[in-house]
């Protein structure tokens, strides 16, 4: 399987949000499988991402 280079990623637009689907733990630094989609659900990108790279969101459910 393969993932789009850094300059792939940048091109991404600014704000949108991926799922990580799977941890990459080798003892020295975990990795995260990120898959990004559009709004309507298709995948656009998939990426092997470190922590660092990664900003996580919280957000609580409410009832409408």
């Amino acid at each position: 399987m393969l993932y789009p280079s850094r300059e792939l990623l940048s091109s991404l637009p600014v704000g949108l949000v991926g799922t990580i689907v799977e941890v990459y733990d080798t003892g020295r630094e975990c990795q995260y499988l990120v898959e990004f989609a559009d709004s309507q659900g298709i995948e656009c990108a998939m990426a092997i991402l470190k922590a660092y790279e990664i900003l996580v969101l919280q957000y609580e459910l409410a009832v409408a």
